[in-house]
């Protein structure tokens, strides 16, 4: 509920539209309130990493792939280096930018270090576990439209809380999607407690198989989103598009035991907001990065990544400028009115306003 709400809230009070110049990545364009998606436009990977990676080597950054980070050498004082795949790595600084799971264990391997302020938070900050959140896509042989631009699908009645965007929306029109795809759809499962509708099984003890016919049974089975693409298709339902292929992201692993991946995933809670380390630590050469450290975003998400970074790195050199969250005063003080509520263990701003309305016309009816 945090994440959704925190997620339209800046959809709908982000400050005036910014221009974007032309440069050789495309036009210009406007950055505005409820301007759609910013995705790029084509696979992360090949559009956005690998060109980062090839500029970084070309400025003399060195990259140790494959390399598990095991241990931070701590003299007491500070960082004198980092230990990765057995390799030491002497620095000035060092900035922790890993899921707060694999960062709990490396510390917990030097106790003294273990111990520092905001260092000490990532015991609680993991004590709920990861959760997990499956990633797949879906193909189809013909392309099918959508009524508006960058329209993306949450499934509401999905068991399973299914999100799906389809990628050839945005990217550019060289980019294969496939021997003969013509739509590609990126999708979610972001609840794994809740049985599905075929087999009755969560995706926490689901086989890869019979997650993959329960997604394909709440994709097809959901009214709505049926109509959207009718809309736009002349008629033509979901059901008319048949399935050319149905892929889970290659980590995750199914298994008797349950499902698991090698990059256990970290979302913002109730229970996990008073442990959300800040960017700097007691350590003045050890700096902390990623959406699950304080920001101002207050959502685990990309946008709160990239303020993070952006805080470690102005922590290390100032002259970073990292621009400030847009909160509106009216925002700012509904929000403190939502915080003494929750201090207190009333409900929520909206539900104590509704509870006032609802009592207020009981005395109205009662009174007349």
């Amino acid at each position: 509920m945090h994440t959704a709400g925190a997620f339209f809230r800046r959809q709908l009070t982000t400050k005036a539209a910014h221009h974007h110049k032309a440069d050789e990545g495309g036009p210009g364009w406007e950055h505005r309130t409820g301007g759609g998606w910013l995705l790029f436009k084509g696979p992360s990977s090949e559009y956005w990493f690998a060109p980062w990676v090839k500029y970084l080597q070309a400025k003399g950054v060195s990259f140790f792939w494959e390399k598990h980070l095991t241990k931070l050498e701590f003299d007491g004082t500070r960082i004198v280096s980092a230990f990765c795949g057995g390799e030491k790595i002497p620095g000035d600084s060092f900035i922790l930018a890993l899921n707060p799971f694999v960062t709990a264990d490396i510390l917990s391997g030097t106790p003294a270090l273990e111990r520092q302020e905001e260092l000490k938070l990532f015991k609680p900050l993991v004590k709920g576990g990861p959760h997990v959140q499956v990633s797949f896509r879906v193909a189809f042989s013909e392309e099918i439209k959508f009524p508006r631009e960058r329209t993306a699908v949450v499934v509401s009645d999905s068991e399973f809380n299914l999100t799906l965007f389809a990628e050839e929306q945005v990217w550019d029109k060289e980019v294969d999607l496939g021997e003969n795809i013509r739509s590609l759809w990126t999708g979610t499962s972001c609840i794994s407690c809740v049985p599905g509708r075929i087999y009755r099984k969560p995706v926490n003890t689901c086989t890869k198989e019979e997650f993959t016919e329960e997604v394909k049974a709440q994709i097809l089975s959901c009214a709505a989103l049926d109509e959207l693409i009718k809309e736009a298709n002349n008629g033509k339902g979901l059901k008319d598009f048949p399935i050319m292929k149905l892929e889970v992201w290659h980590e995750w692993v199914f298994s008797p035991e349950g499902i698991s991946s090698p990059q256990p995933k970290w979302v913002n809670s109730t229970n996990t907001e008073p442990y959300l380390p800040a960017n700097r630590t007691p350590v003045p050469n050890l700096f902390l990065a990623g959406a699950h450290t304080k920001t101002q975003v207050q959502v685990w998400s990309i946008e709160g990544a990239v303020e993070s970074g952006r805080r470690a790195a102005k922590a290390i050199d100032d002259k970073v400028e990292v621009l400030d969250q847009f909160r509106p005063l009216w925002f700012k003080a509904l929000s403190g009115i939502d915080d003494i509520l929750y201090s207190i263990k009333a409900p929520q701003l909206i539900d104590s306003a509704l509870l006032a309305l609802a009592l207020f016309l009981l005395w109205l009816f009662f009174v007349k």
